[in-house]
């Protein structure tokens, strides 16, 4: 063995171990310490240094020998679905999940994040998605729900939850619920969402690069940690629709591609449940920009493959029971939902909104600073969840196409295909458009910040096919110039647009990481190049992605606690009473089972409002998708109040309690101060300043 094949082998592997190591404990720590300085060094652990060495090691190991690379990916690459599930079956075992529902640990658990915090921002994570689903338990998972709003509420169709119903099929990630506990349903629930858009990305990427394992893998990468999957993971379907539309191309592909009608069954009948699944999201301004992307790789598949389809009478028949199941349970799903959905489309907020360009610039260069979100989340403009994006590399992905197709003179249908929508989606983003153009194309559904998500995953699209057809591109000196002449303009640009954001010390990391990856992707036409451009990819990713949400475990923080054992022991004497939440997550007391109308209203009860204001003055403020704040007062009458546009606050005359026939109040307030002739409060329990109240009416 030479000197350099020793380099390559082991000491390229330890140098880089640690010098990876090094960044990356210091980059936890910076994200576990929000980014205190002084701090950092003071905090660095030796002995996880040490753990990431070693896997930093392994990693580049592997990486650097080509060879061991070709095995490790190939052994992981067959035996991927078994890894999988025995990652998913330990996960749930140990509990492991990635909710933030640590921001809920009011009562002082003793309960430690695993590996980086858990996110305020992500409230309707965990306050809403997670404590709906947990307040399923107290109903044995009923399609309609008294204790959500204290009134019956549609527990399926938004903010979907398990429900023990055949609907559930739609939902298959919330299934964990109906079998084990809190805990593990939650774990089940986030674990098999990230594997199977794993899995399923990286069969997209495999088609999408004529079976390129690297590339294939960079793709999945792009997709499963970037900015935008990882801060909307749990809530609005994002995952889902990924998941449902990709899968729902594959199984086209696969089912032109075999004749065996064993198969072909199982493909249309999982072809069922994407299509189910990817509608009930119910949630337009993804569905329909996805909805182009997905149908347009479906038509491309068709014309690729359709000389070499073999069908008949036995097709006609899988297709028509497809078809026949997939309408049976969506009419089962309308028939329960019909009047939910009703309601949704006659709201303020979210559907009384219209949507037609006027997208803002500065977007296109988000995805440079979402290294730095985990970091610094509560210092990015606007907030991160809103500015997070897929990291497409923009405009490199434009470069690279028009030099495929123009410069190589590839001919290629995909990649035209997507760059025509591309430029599609770009004019909808910016430019305003006519009524009828906006109606005809759905545009005026989709809104705006939601739409460029789409833009961003169409360019990781054609980046990656692009990638796929490249040739060797001579001059490299040119190109190594030329990437890092525009990384510096991208990073100009970008701290153009959010000056107040960076530091001296993020543009000098910006530039010098996307100098190197720009180079990379440019040379990417040769194995060294591509697996360079994947060392980037997982680096970027890793910073931007990984460390967005917590690996935290359990749920003690929320049901192991006195506060919620005494909600519990009152719910269980008086389990019709209805409670208000105040001063306490609202959503809080329903993990308990206790009927809260202040829980989080995902659709309005305008009867019960309309109790309050009979003339529906106030309609505009409650008539919406609302986090409800309450307060209390007996001065004047009571009053509504609008805060944001999805949240409003009731100011409640305590002589109007009974009204709503409200039997006990959470609140840090001393309600006693407030008795009267009419209404008087008993305490019944204090934890901290927490205190629950019995409400009588004299």
């Amino acid at each position: 063995m030479n000197l350099n094949d020793k380099h390559k082998k082991y000491l390229f592997p330890i140098i880089t171990g640690i010098l990876i190591s090094f960044f990356v404990e210091i980059y936890i720590i910076g994200v576990e310490s929000r980014l205190d300085m002084p701090n950092l060094l003071a905090l660095f652990s030796l002995k996880k240094f040490i753990v990431l060495f070693i896997l930093s090691f392994l990693v580049f190991r592997i990486l650097y020998d080509e060879n061991l690379r070709e095995k490790s990916l190939d052994f992981i690459y067959k035996y991927r679905y078994y890894l999988s599930i025995a990652v998913i079956a330990l996960c749930v075992i140990f509990q492991i999940h990635g909710s933030s529902i640590n921001e809920l640990n009011i009562f002082g658990v003793n309960h430690k994040v695993l590996l980086g915090i858990s996110r305020h921002i992500r409230s309707d994570e965990y306050i809403v998605n997670t404590l709906f689903g947990f307040s399923q338990y107290h109903n044995n998972f009923a399609y309609f729900s008294d204790i959500v709003r204290a009134a019956p509420t549609d527990m399926f169709i938004i903010y979907g939850q398990a429900v023990l119903d055949v609907a559930v099929i739609f939902r298959p990630f919330y299934i964990g619920y109906l079998f084990l506990n809190q805990a593990m349903g939650l774990s089940f629930f986030w674990v098999s969402r990230l594997l199977v858009l794993t899995l399923v990305s990286f069969e997209m990427g495999m088609l999408i690069t004529n079976r390129n394992k690297v590339l294939s893998l960079s793709y999945t990468i792009l997709i499963v940690l970037s900015p935008l999957v990882q801060w909307w993971f749990a809530i609005n379907g994002l995952v889902e629709q990924l998941i449902f539309g990709q899968l729902g191309v594959l199984l086209i592909h696969f089912y032109i591609n075999t004749e065996d009608y064993r198969k072909r069954i199982i493909y249309a009948f999982l072809m069922i449940v994407c299509i189910g699944g990817f509608l009930i999201v119910f949630y337009p301004s993804w569905q329909i920009p996805f909805a182009y992307v997905f149908v347009l790789m479906a038509i491309w598949i068709f014309l690729k493959n359709k000389n070499n389809f073999s069908y008949n009478k036995k097709d006609l028949l899988i297709i028509i029971a497809s078809m026949a199941i997939l309408g049976i349970i969506m009419l089962h799903i309308l028939n329960n939902s019909l009047d939910t959905i009703k309601i949704i489309m006659n709201t303020v907020y979210p559907s009384g909104e219209r949507f037609n360009g006027g997208g803002e610039w500065s977007v296109l260069f988000n995805y440079l600073a979402s290294i730095f979100f985990p970091l610094t989340d509560v210092n990015v403009p606007l907030n991160v969840v809103e500015n997070s994006v897929f990291i497409d590399f923009f405009p490199v992905p434009v470069i690279l196409s028009l030099i495929v197709l123009i410069y190589q003179k590839t001919k290629d249908k995909l990649l035209c295909g997507l760059l025509s929508l591309y430029f599609v989606f770009l004019i909808f983003y910016f430019i305003p458009l006519p009524d009828p153009i906006i109606s005809l194309t759905l545009r005026d559904h989709m809104k705006t910040t939601r739409l460029f998500s789409v833009v961003g995953f169409i360019g990781v699209l054609i980046l990656i096919r692009s990638l796929a057809s490249l040739k060797e591109v001579k001059a490299k000196k040119l190109i190594i110039i030329a990437s890092a002449i525009l990384s510096v303009v991208v990073v100009y640009l970008s701290t153009f647009f959010y000056h107040n954001y960076y530091h001296m010390w993020m543009i000098i990391v910006l530039v010098i990481i996307y100098a190197i990856t720009f180079s990379s992707i440019f040379m990417a036409h040769s194995k060294k190049g591509k697996t360079v451009f994947l060392i980037c990819v997982i680096l970027i990713s890793f910073t931007a992605g990984f460390l967005v949400n917590p690996i935290d475990q359990g749920t003690d923080v929320v049901l192991e606690n006195d506060f919620i054992n005494e909600v519990e022991s009152i719910v269980h004497d008086n389990p019709n009473a209805k409670w208000l939440a105040g001063d306490i997550p609202i959503n809080y007391l329903i993990v308990a089972g206790a009927n809260t109308i202040n829980s989080v209203n995902v659709y309005p009860d305008l009867d019960k409002w309309h109790i309050l204001d009979p003339n529906g003055e106030n309609e505009e403020v409650y008539n919406r998708y609302a986090h409800v704040i309450v307060d209390f007062q007996n001065s004047t009458n009571t009053t509504f109040d609008l805060l944001s546009p999805d949240a409003f606050l009731v100011n409640f005359n305590v002589n109007d309690l009974e009204k709503l026939n409200v039997s006990y109040i959470s609140t840090k307030k001393d309600l006693e101060l407030l008795n009267n002739e009419n209404v008087t409060f008993e305490k019944v329990y204090q934890k901290e300043n927490y205190k629950i109240y019995h409400v009588r009416y004299n």
